[in-house]
């Protein structure tokens, strides 16, 4: 029972920060299989979770900052090489393919740092990173479906997944948040540019709760520490 506990702790802590990991290979290009970026892609679609998708980033894996990246390119069999895009923040914009999946393909991502320790991360987030409003609605549209793809990942044991309380929204700049309505400020937490904002499931409002100048870098869960 107790080995179950701290697995759970180390579930929570996770999804906490909107964050799961697996090991890469220390080299200047690093070789990730496509079937794990395939698998919960794959899975957000079947679940018609549309408001949220799984971010996928290389960081160092002592430091856990973002690894700079040169390029990415998918390889498979029997395909030509494709490159792969890299947004501004370092995120590897990997597409969701039946055909990739059955062919075993590979994506290869060249470091900046030949001698860098990388791992994958994936970062569940909200899908939309340039929207700056928000309702209550929305806000609790996303949770809910944060839930699911959480309680997805428990598979038959979803009922010992934890709860997704809320939002975990880190800005762009600390004065970048522009509009916070007044019942919603109780519920808001925030230290610079890094904020925890609980979430009502049920508030279907379409009154805007909160807004900004500038997009926030991203929106992922929040669990509450017990």
């Amino acid at each position: 029972m107790k080995q179950s506990s701290n697995k759970l702790s180390s579930i929570k802590k996770c999804i906490a920060v909107g964050v799961l990991s697996l090991t890469a290979f220390a080299s200047q290009a690093v070789d990730l299989e496509y079937k794990g970026f395939y698998q919960r892609l794959d899975l957000i679609k079947e679940n018609k979770l549309d408001h949220i998708t799984m971010g996928f980033y290389l960081v160092d894996s002592y430091k856990r900052t973002r690894c700079e990246l040169v390029d990415a390119t998918m390889l498979a069999q029997g395909k030509e090489p494709a490159a792969i895009q890299i947004a501004e923040d370092g995120q590897l914009l990997v597409p969701l393919s039946r055909e990739l999946y059955d062919k075993f393909a590979l994506l290869r991502v060249k470091l900046k740092d030949e001698y860098q320790n990388c791992i994958l991360q994936m970062q569940m987030q909200v899908k939309d990173k340039t929207k700056t409003d928000f309702t209550y609605s929305e806000l609790a549209l996303i949770t809910k479906q944060m839930q699911e793809l959480v309680d997805e990942f428990g598979s038959f044991l979803w009922f010992m997944m934890p709860n997704v309380n809320g939002l975990h929204i880190e800005l762009s700049r600390p004065d970048s948040m522009s509009y916070v309505d007044g019942a919603l400020k109780s519920s808001l937490v925030c230290e610079q540019e890094k904020c925890k904002l609980a979430i009502d499931q049920d508030n279907h409002s379409t009154e805007k709760a909160i807004s900004f100048d500038l997009p926030p870098t991203v929106i992922s869960p929040w669990i509450k520490d017990d």
